[in-house]
Order: structure tokens, then sequence, then C-alpha cells
């Protein structure tokens, strides 16, 4: 599995540098690229339209890359691709648009039936766009498949919260979904998932919800829980707030996730979440664990590895959540330095408005989260 990461800080530069790694003899088979909003996607895609390899591409809320010649790195503005050479026959690629399906549920479903229909053992790694798009409908559409192993996340727009991205090398969409199915019979992968904020105060019940929407929490409209508890006095001002302290949900089945606040529905009192909080669920504010939550990722990436003492990756995928990033600052690049120390690979990814997140035993979309997937290639 043989790889290359270009940072480049033009579509100009990027498509040149690509052409100089083809030239060179470098033949890969699939591009993970990652691009900061500020650069034309529409021209990205008429440039990469040329080559054979499938392009994975998104637009960020911060870039990430890390490998032995260029160091570890967290950077805004530019844009990222590793490009993979890797065994044509282990992959399978589908541009998704949500017009031509019926739900976000239905889109998931079918996106897993196909994978299925490609591959006996299917591993995915997906990307969605669109601020209003369900990904927690569309993961469990995935789920309801059997699909164990997903990974990926929601594509960013530099923190503007006004529209995102993914695309391919002839496609584009600010509400769609690309798909990359891994035969798990060729490629091994490991995931992890590490959090790092902790719950404070007693339990609370959600008494009143709906996908993403919590309307009461103990009886009593939703915003007031919020503002009650973070002493915030203007309605506007939560969903700012609500990033760094975000719901911890315990489900139903004893899971816990984390879900933070998106925005406001001041008619009705409500939150509203970039991700389910199902009714009759246990729910708690928490606070990050400040520079604590950095351990967490090493820790999530060593445990899976120790589970796996015959596995031995050879690059790996991260999805960390911007919240993250807004809470560490200046240090958010020590989680990727440690990412990167544990799975000794290299590394590409992008902070996201969503992370995703499957494996056995587990739940698959994520807020506040480090999503990590390391990949090995099993036959040469």
């Amino acid at each position: 599995m043989k790889n290359m990461i270009i940072n480049a800080y033009s579509i100009d530069s990027l498509l040149k540098k690509i052409e100089m790694a083809i030239r060179d003899g470098f033949n890969p088979s699939v591009a993970f690229i990652y691009s900061s909003i500020q650069h034309n996607i529409k021209k990205m895609v008429v440039g990469l339209e040329k080559y054979k390899f499938i392009v994975m591409g998104s637009t960020t809320a911060g870039e990430i890359f890390a490998n032995e010649n260029l160091g570890v790195n967290e950077v805004d503005g530019t844009i990222v691709a590793m490009l993979l050479d890797i065994n044509p026959t282990a992959l399978a690629f589908k541009f998704s648009s949500l017009e031509n399906e019926t739900s976000y549920f239905q889109m998931g479903k079918n996106i897993g039936i196909w994978a299925k229909y490609k591959f006996k053992n299917p591993a995915i790694i997906t990307i969605t766009s669109g601020l209003d798009f369900d990904n927690d409908a569309y993961t469990q559409g995935l789920t309801h498949q059997g699909i164990e192993y997903i990974f990926g996340g929601s594509a960013g727009d530099d923190m503007r919260l006004k529209e995102t991205f993914v695309f391919s090398k002839d496609n584009f969409s600010n509400h769609g979904v690309i798909t990359l199915v891994l035969d798990r019979d060729k490629i091994d992968i490991v995931g992890s998932r590490a959090f790092g904020w902790v719950g404070i105060g007693k339990d609370r019940i959600v008494t009143k919800a709906e996908d993403n929407i919590v309307y009461e929490v103990d009886g009593n409209p939703a915003i007031d829980f919020y503002k009650d508890y973070l002493n915030i006095t203007d309605n506007e001002d939560i969903p700012a707030i609500g990033i760094e302290y975000p719901l911890e949900v315990t489900m139903k089945s004893g899971l816990v996730v984390y879900r933070a606040v998106l925005g406001i529905d001041e008619e009705k009192n409500a939150l509203i979440f970039a991700g389910h909080v199902e009714e009759k669920s246990k729910i708690r504010i928490s606070a990050p664990q400040g520079e604590g939550i950095v351990k967490y990722v090493g820790n999530s990436i060593d445990k899976a590895l120790q589970e796996r003492p015959d596995f031995k990756p050879e690059i790996g995928l991260v999805f960390p959540c911007c919240s993250r990033k807004q809470v560490l600052g200046n240090l958010a690049v020590k989680e990727i330095e440690l990412a990167y120390k544990c799975s000794k690979v290299p590394l590409i990814g992008f902070y996201a408005y969503g992370e995703i997140g499957a494996f056995p035993g587990g739940y698959a979309f994520h807020n506040e989260t480090f999503v990590t997937a390391l990949l090995s290639e099993k036959e040469k």
C-alpha cells in the first residue's frame, strides 16, 4: 500500500504535484482530497476529471496530515491529498445525491445494499455534505443492512456554517454523500473513537424529543435546561456555547454518545442537535477535560491495536470534531501528534461537523469525537 501526501495552497499547485507524482511512476487507485472552502470546488473537479483514480473529496473545517517527510500538521485554508496505490479490485465508489432518494435513512439503506452487493465483507468510508443533513438517520440506514465497519465525517466550511461540499473527480454536491467501499477480505481495517468530555451534574430525562430536536427535559422547555445550567441570558448564545458543552446522552441501550447544539427553535423552546437524541434517554451537560482530552486519542488507538496484535497498519484516516479544535486552540496539533505517534503510519484527515465511527459494539454517528480508521492491505 504505497502512499504519497501532498499539501498545496492552490488548485493549480495541487494538480501540478499530482501530475509530477504520476510522471515519476506513482500509480494511485484512490485519492483522499480535503480542501478549505476557500478554494473553487468546481474548478477542482474539472482539474481532476482526467485522472483514472477514485477521488474522495470534501470541504473541511481544517486540514490534517502527517508523515515522516512533512511532519505533523494541523492547518487551515489549504488542500491536502493522500494518493494511495492499493489493490483496485478491493475498492468500489459511489456518488449519491439526496434528490434521488426518499429519505436519509433510505439513502443509507440503499448504499448498504449496494456495498454488500459489491463485496461479501464490506467496510465503508463515507463523507456527507449539507448543514441540515441527517447523518444519524443515514448511518442508521447503513447499519440496518448489517454494515459493521463505517468511518468518515460530515464536511465542513471553515466554521462559516453556510455551505459544505463533497466531490469526486466528475461531480460535487452541497447535499450528498460519497462512499468508498473496501473489501475486508483484501483490506483490513481497525477503528477507534476518543471522547474526552465528562458529564457534570445529575441525570435528567428527555421527556419530549423527535430525531435531533429536543423539546422538553424533565417536563420543562429544553432551552431552559441549557440556559439555567450554563447561566446563558441570550438564546442566540446557546449554539456557540453549546459546542464546548455538549449533551452527554445515555441511550436506552446503555451506549453513551455526545451531541452538540446546532441551533434553537425559539417558538417551540426547543434545542436542535447535530445528532439524534432519544426520548426517555438520560442526559447531562458535559464539559471538556481541558488539555486532558488529548490523552484519550492515544489511549483509544493503543487499545484498538492491542486488541489486534496481528494487525500492522499502513495508513490512517482521521476525523476529529471541529469543537476539539476550538477547545484546544493552538494545542489541537497535540492530538494529531499523539495519533501519529501511536499509529506509526502516515495520516490524513479533516476537522468535521460530525464524526462517523462504527465498528462492532458501538454507535455510528458522533459529535465532539476523534475517529480514527487504520488500514492495511492483506494481499500485496
